[in-house]
């Protein structure tokens, strides 16, 4: 019995027949296939099936346009997880995504879908790069509980989550009904726990397409307002920068974020060191030179150049871990970014000395 009525070619009313799924992966099928039937996925939004996570896979991760992350996770009514452990399940997911290194989420998505999230090779993927990388660092996860059936101890844990759990994180229940009449599917979602979750979270939201373009102006302005802290050393950073000759570029972001792209004396981008603004952290300096990982030792520039980067990045308070994983890693480690604030002077003043050794 259902509670959709088709009109027939007599006039007459008819109850559409439940069909149920036979396997939870069929769900999983469609919900991968047709991101747009999961709450809050918008157009352009890209799906992996089985993301692996050191737990265990997940059924749908989707990454949104905009770098949002939502996880979906599949249970039929007569799975007995449906009730409790699919909530931890859940959020033990969540958890291993909090503060994963973008590069290792892109790097674990290539391995499922053989597909590149960002677009190897091209400069196309850096917004959005830089996007999943707040939503990775703060742990703004939409969860998706998608079931056949909803029943009422789902619906209790759906608003005691939504209450307990912080704006950032949003849980919906969906019960993708899945029903036929004569020789036609149709499936019906019925979605419970969107308005609590938007509720919690209205005064956070940004609207959709609401992007600033984050120019030195701008961004040392939001600075002054919302991060006085780290206002000194974003000022000293653009002085450097530019005595350097190296242009401010700022991304077009809901949040703070621009950076500097680093090039050698042939012109070829080595680079960029990036300011990116996280909540808890603050404004934040990463020195990204994953590119010098992936090129050939011909197109590299000399060893003796490389090393006298690093050692003199090392030599900066505060700076030495970040200079020891490039090391360490052969250049393939941005790890990890520190907040401005809590860099002394002199410690970006030997981070631009280093920075004009690899310019030549």
């Amino acid at each position: 019995m259902s509670d959709m009525l088709i009109r027939q070619s007599d006039g007459t009313w008819r109850e559409a027949t439940y069909a149920g799924y036979a396997l939870e992966s069929d769900l999983q099928n469609i919900l991968a296939a047709h991101p747009h039937l999961i709450p809050g996925v918008g157009a352009g939004a890209r799906t992996c099936r089985e993301f692996q996570s050191e737990v265990g896979p997940a059924d749908v991760v989707v990454v949104g346009a905009e770098g949002e992350v939502t996880l979906v996770e599949c249970k039929l009514a007569t799975n007995p997880q449906v009730r409790r452990e699919i909530v931890g399940q859940m959020f033990d997911y969540a958890s291993r995504l909090w503060n994963m290194d973008v590069d290792d989420f892109a790097a674990r998505w290539h391995n499922r879908t053989q597909e590149s999230l960002f677009g190897e090779g091209t400069d196309e993927g850096f917004p959005l790069r830089e996007a999943l990388a707040r939503t990775l660092a703060e742990g703004k996860f939409r969860i998706v509980l998608a079931v056949d059936a909803i029943n009422p101890a789902l619906k209790r844990m759906v608003e005691y989550l939504n209450f307990m759990s912080g704006p950032s994180t949003s849980v919906i229940a969906v019960e993708y009904s899945r029903l036929m009449q004569d020789n036609i599917e149709i499936l019906m979602p019925r979605i419970y726990g969107q308005e609590l979750a938007e509720a919690k979270s209205g005064a956070f939201k940004v609207a959709a397409g609401e992007y600033i373009l984050w120019d030195a102006g701008t961004y040392r302005s939001w600075l002054e307002a919302n991060d006085s802290a780290s206002l000194g050393n974003f000022d000293l950073f653009l002085k450097e920068a530019s005595d350097t000759q190296l242009p401010f570029i700022g991304s077009k972001a809901r949040v703070p974020a621009g950076h500097l792209e680093i090039f050698d004396s042939n012109r070829r981008r080595l680079g960029t060191v990036s300011i990116f603004y996280y909540s808890g952290k603050g404004a934040s300096i990463e020195f990204d030179f994953t590119r010098l990982s992936k090129l050939s030792p011909e197109d590299r520039p000399e060893t003796s150049l490389l090393d006298a980067f690093v050692d003199q990045l090392g030599q900066a308070a505060g700076l030495g871990e970040v200079a020891e994983n490039m090391r360490s890693t052969g250049f393939a480690s941005r790890r990890p970014n520190v907040p401005l604030s809590r860099l002394p002077e002199e410690s970006i003043r030997k981070a631009f000395v280093a920075l004009r050794v690899l310019k030549g």
